[in-house]
């Protein structure tokens, strides 16, 4: 009899819990749409957000696996992971969940190839570092590439609607070949001074809107390095005249010398 008592009772719980008794309480429920590309975003670090609604959605929906490439229609619920609490830091006030997927349908797209440089350079929007895409400093992200410096790369991708893309297969990458130079880096960063809004470091003297790979300066500090200099593109293709003709490579420190 006990027995039977305690899996009634279990039943009971399970029920309950589906009617959401035992589970959060919704502050909302809502319809939105998810768009089939990731998007660049800042939060605590850049990071990627889904397009919910058109915009940016800086916070995961619990239960949902989200593909590329598909557009979305979801009824989910918003509530308090914290029960009134303060949030730890970075974390967000609200928590999502998926309630029901009304609809998954493949998004309309075309085929791009894209030809994506070695090293990142100063964005023209933002203080930050951009990927090089045919030849420009590109804002935003490709869903599902992992960029590693170092590389000349030709991706297959596809174009949405969005203007965004997303990976569908890396046709090559090829090392991009270097010679080992040394270089000094200014304590501070200048105005880019090419035409186009950004913040540069000053290498050997004059600013330079490329990447250090693997260089983490202390801002208050000037250097003396050894680095691996490469270009930035292949023979017989150039670039927009504000991206630098040569990459660098971080290998070694040779002197630092502190600020005042």
């Amino acid at each position: 009899m006990r027995t039977r008592s305690v899996a009634q009772l279990c039943l009971l719980t399970l029920a309950l819990a589906g009617c959401g008794l035992f589970g959060p309480e919704y502050l909302e429920e809502r319809e939105v749409t998810v768009g089939p590309t990731l998007a660049r975003c800042q939060g605590a670090g850049p990071q990627s957000c889904m397009v919910v609604d058109g915009g940016l959605f800086y916070d995961g929906i619990e239960g949902f696996d989200y593909q590329p490439g598909y557009d979305y229609r979801l009824r989910i619920g918003k509530y308090d992971p914290w029960d009134g609490g303060e949030p730890p830091q970075d974390a967000g006030r609200y928590a999502y969940r998926l309630l029901e997927q009304l609809e998954k349908t493949l998004a309309p797209s075309t085929p791009a190839t894209l030809s994506v440089g070695p090293a990142r350079v100063t964005c023209l929007r933002s203080d930050d570092f951009c990927l090089v895409v045919d030849g420009e400093p590109y804002e935003d992200m490709i869903t599902s590439f992992e960029y590693e410096a170092g590389g000349h790369y030709i991706l297959e991708t596809n174009r949405y609607r969005d203007g965004r893309y997303v990976l569908s297969g890396v046709a090559s990458r090829n090392t991009a070949a270097g010679t080992e130079v040394e270089i000094t880096v200014d304590r501070h960063r200048v105005v880019c001074g090419d035409g186009h809004p950004g913040y540069c470091k000053v290498v050997n003297g004059t600013p330079y809107r490329g990447e250090i790979v693997g260089f983490q300066p202390r801002h208050e500090d000037s250097y003396r390095l050894r680095v691996e200099r490469f270009d930035m593109f292949p023979e017989g293709v150039s670039g927009a005249a504000y991206v630098p003709d040569h990459g660098y490579r971080w290998l070694e420190t040779l002197e630092r010398t502190s600020g005042s």
